[in-house]
């Protein structure tokens, strides 16, 4: 039996061991307030591009230990996680994607493990705690994204603190690591050496009372890159239904030495001005965005439009490698940010709760529209862009199951592009499928 065989067997038994046992099993930590979860997650991502040479699927298993102690004394409690991926199949240009490249061209490696997160964590009291060391981490403008096998993590400091309708909070990592691979490493912008970004650090609120939500936040990425995101939401009561409507400022701003030509590779067209030299001349970004979002629901159904607009292009990525925090709720579900220079965005949604089918099954449908995005360097002379794309998300949360979870997520985007817009990605439809079971002890 070779060792892949062995992996998947294992695996297998893993998943088979861990639905024999009830939902919540018995289980003998430090303290009473211990938590111990094996979180199984089994994906696969089938994307089919325009450009054939690019089409790739994978098919991978993903599992977590998620261990935390109760408090000690009531101030200090520690954490740990170890993630695991295991590949079961990948076929075309697959790497970097579920799992890291592997030793044939376009192929990946069988599997992977690290410790995910370990910190430790300290009560404010009541109301606040400081966590220490690797960790999840989400707000606004940086958070961990989940939708491969295992989360992204950062390491450094998190703390938050309420007073009263008002929560603070703040930030700042050094290292990260990735979800598909098991390194931890420095931040760094496309150009620069790793390291080059000592640190990301933020500050934020959050203010809630009754019906009204306010959200701030600031984010700097050292001598590269600075943002500044502000959005509200107000629910309204109607009868038998509520209308929530919501809004959102935001900007990105060029902040250091390190933002030369090319160093935001994926959405910039820096490299198109005239004498640019990549990763050698300086480059300037001065985004500003804004949405409007309405959002109504009435029993089964959920009905939503939004718009957003843009100047210059606002930025996603906060380093090299990031995954992105897009806080639109025009983003796409799948790739594209939708956030080009002049460009205009619309978009309308329809939810469905099928709990009369299935209790639990849940499907949205989405369709948005971008126009008028030009080349962020030459503008309309350099290019122009329209982008769309319409989406399915059904979920299902198992009644019978308790900790097992469905998805599918189809998406179909395309574009029109005349000259060059690099914030516009290439045509393509994308499945994905995940199936998640979680066994908490």
């Amino acid at each position: 039996m070779n060792l892949r065989v062995l992996k998947h067997n294992l695996v297998i038994c893993t998943v088979l061991a861990g639905a024999s046992l009830p939902s919540y099993a018995s289980f003998s930590g430090l303290t009473e307030q211990d938590e111990f979860n094996i979180k199984l997650r089994s994906i696969y991502f089938d994307r089919d591009y325009d450009n054939d040479a690019s089409d790739d699927s994978t098919f991978a298993q993903g599992i977590e230990l998620n261990y935390q102690s109760g408090y000690f004394n009531d101030l200090i409690s520690m954490g740990v996680s170890t993630y695991t991926v295991l590949n079961y199949n990948s076929t075309g240009s697959a790497q970097n994607n579920i799992l890291p490249a592997g030793d044939e061209k376009g192929g990946v490696d069988d599997s992977f493990s690290k410790f995910g997160q370990y910190f430790i964590d300290v009560k404010l009291g009541d109301n606040g705690h400081v966590k220490i060391g690797g960790q999840k981490t989400k707000s606004m403008l940086l958070k961990s994204s989940g939708s491969r096998a295992i989360p992204n993590t950062f390491r450094g400091v998190f703390g938050d603190y309420k007073f009263g309708n008002t929560k603070l909070y703040g930030y700042a990592y050094d290292k990260w690591s990735r979800r598909h691979d098991d390194k931890w490493e420095d931040f760094s912008t496309d150009q620069s050496d790793n390291g080059a970004i000592s640190v990301i650090w933020g500050v934020g609120a959050s203010y809630k009372k009754d019906a009204l939500k306010i959200d701030a936040e600031y984010l700097n990425s050292h001598d590269y890159l600075s943002k500044l995101g502000l959005k509200g939401s107000y629910a309204i009561k109607l009868d038998q239904s509520k209308l929530t409507l919501s809004s959102g400022v935001f900007t990105s701003q060029d902040d250091g030495d390190l933002f030369v030509t090319g160093a935001e590779g994926g959405d910039l067209d820096d490299e198109d001005a005239l004498g640019a030299v990549s990763g050698v001349t300086k480059s300037e970004n001065d985004g500003f965005a804004y949405y409007l979002d309405a959002n109504w629901k009435k029993d089964i159904w959920t009905l939503g439009a939004a718009f957003t607009k843009v100047n210059d292009a606002w930025i996603e990525d906060n380093f090299s490698g990031d995954h992105g925090t897009n806080p639109f709720p025009t983003r796409s579900l799948i790739g594209a940010d939708l956030t080009n220079q002049n460009e205009a965005t619309w978009q309308a949604r329809l939810g469905v709760d099928l709990k009369a089918v299935a209790p639990g099954l849940t499907t949205k449908f989405y369709y948005t529209s971008g126009s008028d995005a030009e080349n962020s360097s030459l503008g309309k002379a350099g290019g122009t862009a329209d982008e769309k794309y319409w989406a399915i998300d059904t979920r299902y949360k198992v009644a019978a199951v308790k900790g097992l979870s469905l998805r599918w997520l189809f998406l179909d985007y395309s574009t029109d592009e005349t000259g060059s817009v690099d914030g516009v990605k290439g045509d393509r439809a994308d499945h994905r499928v995940y199936v998640d079971y979680t066994i908490k002890f």
